[in-house]
């Protein structure tokens, strides 16, 4: 499931909004089951760093959890072979969040978007060997901005929720639903019963 958009006022955006300003941002999606989902994305402007929150699946922080970094850089640790669940790239960085459950990483001059076509550099998720996680890809500041970006991003231990079940399609004009048959059929019923009490005819 798709995580909340919000702008850096607070105001519910959606993703047609995401990739219009900032490019080609991907919602990186680890299946069903158990896993760290991607809740939320917060645009931000002002510091330079890429801030991530981690939850348990209570809302608490959720500590001492590695999360990833990757940008185009040949000399990024390499994840391959590790056990982990879920490696969107098999380099990055990474860093464990702290006692409140978060962890940032500061930006530079490689972490703009030059080219709204290609998006931002980075690409941000959750390592474990036990839980999937989701990610992000295509995270950056925008040029000419004071480091604006989607650059807040809440992760919370849980399963995505089926969506329910759309409602049944309205009844065609003049055709009589199952509940409104039965309920005439009743209300036939009970005018027949009291017509044969009225003609005092055995029902027997």
């Amino acid at each position: 499931m798709p995580p909340e958009i919000y702008d850096q006022n607070g105001n519910r955006r959606d993703a047609t909004w995401l990739r219009e300003k900032y490019g080609k941002v991907q919602f990186l999606d680890a299946g069903p089951g158990p896993k760290f989902r991607l809740v939320r994305v917060d645009e931000t402007e002002g510091p330079a760093v890429l801030k991530v929150r981690l939850l348990d699946q209570q809302g608490q922080p959720h500590i001492g959890q590695p999360v990833a970094n990757h940008w185009p850089d040949s000399t990024l640790p390499y994840l391959g072979n590790s056990g982990l669940k879920t490696l969107w790239r098999d380099q990055a960085v990474y860093q464990s969040t702290d006692s409140a459950g978060f962890t940032g990483f500061g930006l530079g001059t490689g972490s703009y978007i030059r080219d709204l076509r290609e998006g931002g550099p980075h690409v941000i998720w959750v390592l474990s060997p036990s839980l999937a996680s989701d990610g992000l890809s295509g995270v950056g500041m925008l040029g000419g901005t004071n480091h604006a970006g989607p650059l807040f991003l809440t992760f919370q231990v849980g399963e995505d929720t089926a969506p329910p079940p759309p409602p049944p399609p309205p009844p065609e004009p003049g055709t009589v639903s199952n509940e409104q048959l039965m309920a005439k059929l009743e209300q036939v019923h009970s005018d027949l019963l009291r017509l044969m009490a009225h003609l005092d005819v055995d029902r027997s």
